[in-house]
């Protein structure tokens, strides 16, 4: 299990959750095991389209005790759609994991971005 150290948006009374890997590019939350509530997630290495630079502020990196940029992996939410290549991906609130420590956090992305939510297609040339 993972400890959230910041709040998952819309789920914030929830502390702890577990990650299931599905490749090297999406994850699953599950979030709470008896309601079947689960957060799908893709890696930020697979959206290679849009340029991803953002701040995020020290006080939110020391709470997910990292220090440097290899500490921890960057993932955006997905809400599924068919085809899955229309599936929606939100820009703006990334989910932060620091996995040697299980620790996890949502980041709301306060710099410019080029776009606060764009589909699977838009995001890669694969």
């Amino acid at each position: 299990m993972y400890k959230i150290v910041y709040p998952v948006l819309g789920f914030e009374s929830t502390k702890k959750l577990k990650i299931i890997e599905q490749d090297e590019y999406f994850s699953t939350l599950i979030l709470d095991n008896e309601a079947e509530v689960k957060v799908h997630l893709v890696h930020i290495d697979y959206i290679n389209k849009f340029s991803l630079n953002f701040r995020i502020e020290p006080k939110i990196l020391e709470g997910l005790n990292v220090s440097k940029k290899e500490e921890f992996d960057i993932y955006f939410c997905l809400v599924i759609q068919n085809p899955i290549e229309e599936s929606i991906v939100n820009l703006i609130a990334p989910i932060l994991i620091n996995h040697k420590d299980k620790l996890v956090g949502q980041y709301v992305v306060t710099d410019r971005v080029p776009r606060f939510f764009a589909t699977l297609k838009e995001t890669t040339t694969l």
